[in-house]
């Protein structure tokens, strides 16, 4: 019967229960909490068994209160211990000399509570006083930590290990007996165990949480990215079965129209021989000046293509260049075969703009260059080159009012070999390809519009920054 009443003891139960605590925590702990778990759990454990044991000693083996008294401070300190360790582990991320730690708080304790008992040795609550002033500096260090970290936890721990020490002194103040006092003790000793372990479990679970919330957004961002790399290699195979094809049309027209040169530079070079070979070098004269002509054709077109795989192949070599500056530049070389080039040219304000100079220097001498030579002969030739902002962009313009083109086949000007005037002015039908891949490189777009009879405006676009 005397087994049957000791389970309605709430000192038995309540320690019962803090064991109890300390096993499921423990038991269902994830592996990643274990450096702090073990001394919680062991902590709560060791303070649940060890209440079940004196109580069972003071029931059934006739163990007085006061004898218990001291033995439950020493108690009260090893299980402290084990605590504080864990919740310095948890709080700290730190799970180093544990084991030091725990011995030196437990000889501190232990020291301290053998202090207070022998000072204390005629008061009746010496017991409870030592268990109290432990707690009490423990509530103090939770306050510390949660001064650094602000986390409210802390803070609810804290006032759960004063919960004992405040219970204490109102119990002194009101005259308690101490064995009634005695009777209550567990329950603050409950309410700490419950609040650490309770608090810890919410706090991990939140951190669990968070990092399942963190781990299905990456996984999406993953599904997004792999979503994104597969349509960008569709895109690259695509554009390189384009570049592939043109690679192929490109190279048959180089071979086709390079061949035309070469081939007229054998007839006429044969022509001339024949014509000084009968003794007549009057009419070889101007066979060897087609000859020329041709070859002068056949090497601007090879220099054409040089200046296309340059920009097909080197990277860009940037700096800060003043457009005023260029354009005068290349106007003073124009003017070396276009007398009329500095008369005719008009250049506004320009910006200083961040571009590969060299090949910029070629969109300018290009364009300039075109309105010059298709312009030559025209009285009252003009050609105007300005800049004006759009939209964080920089759109510069060379116009004319020279012979134009059909604008409907403004998109056959950029192509290669594409000569809009045909053999009736020179040229090989590159220039105006390379100026579209500079531009290209340098992230702009190229253009032109113009009317037969009334010039022609050839623009491109750079970033302003």
């Amino acid at each position: 019967m005397d087994w049957l009443t000791l389970f309605g003891d709430l000192r038995f139960m309540t320690g019962a229960l803090v064991a109890l605590l300390g096993v499921i925590f423990i038991a269902y702990a994830h592996e990643d909490s274990w450096p702090y778990v073990r001394w919680l759990a062991g902590s709560a454990m060791l303070f649940g068994l060890t209440a079940v044991a004196f109580r069972v000693a003071q029931k059934f083996f006739g163990v007085t209160a006061e004898g218990v008294g001291p033995p439950a401070a020493l108690m009260v300190a090893v299980s402290l211990a084990a605590l504080l360790v864990g919740l310095h582990t948890y709080l700290s991320h730190r799970s180093d000399h544990q084991w030091r730690r725990f011995f030196l708080l437990c000889a501190l304790g232990m020291a301290w509570v053998a202090l207070v008992v022998t000072v204390l040795r005629d008061h009746p609550f010496r017991g409870p006083l030592a268990s109290a002033s432990l707690l009490l500096a423990a509530a103090v260090w939770l306050l510390w930590h949660w001064w650094n970290e602000r986390w409210s936890g802390q803070l609810a721990l804290a006032g759960a290990f004063l919960v004992q020490p405040l219970l204490l002194f109102a119990a002194i103040r009101v005259g308690m007996d101490v064995k009634a006092f005695r009777e209550l003790t567990p329950l603050p000793i409950v309410v700490v165990y419950f609040f650490v372990l309770t608090l810890i479990l919410q706090r991990d679970a939140r951190r669990l949480a968070r990092e399942l919330y963190r781990s299905e957004r990456a996984e999406a961002a993953l599904k997004r990215l792999a979503d994104n790399l597969d349509r960008t290699v569709h895109e690259r195979t695509a554009q390189l079965e384009a570049l592939n094809q043109g690679l192929r049309a490109f190279s048959g027209m180089v071979s086709h129209d390079l061949r035309g040169p070469l081939r007229n530079i054998h007839g006429l070079s044969e022509m001339a021989r024949e014509a000084i070979e009968e003794g007549q070098p009057v009419q070889a004269l101007p066979l060897v000046r087609k000859l020329g002509h041709e070859s002068l054709r056949a090497s601007r077109m090879v220099s054409d293509l040089l200046d296309l795989a340059r920009v097909e192949q080197q990277a860009l070599q940037k700096a800060q260049v003043d457009f005023n500056e260029l354009v005068r530049e290349c106007v003073e070389q124009l003017a070396m075969e276009y007398p009329t080039a500095q008369q005719a040219v008009r250049v506004g304000q320009l910006p200083v703009v961040e571009v590969d100079r060299g090949l910029m220097a070629h969109v300018v001498t290009n364009l300039v260059g075109n309105a010059l030579k298709y312009g030559q002969g025209r009285p009252g030739l003009a050609v105007d080159v300005h800049a004006q902002r759009e939209n964080g962009r920089w759109r510069f313009a060379v116009s004319d009012n020279g012979p134009g083109f059909d604008e409907s086949r403004a998109g056959e000007l950029f192509q290669p070999f594409n000569r809009l005037a045909g053999e009736a002015v020179p040229g090989t039908g590159l220039g105006l390809t390379v100026v579209r891949r500079v531009v290209q490189e340098h992230g702009g777009e190229v253009g032109a519009t113009g009317r037969v009879g009334e010039g022609a405006r050839f623009w491109w676009t750079l970033p302003a920054t």
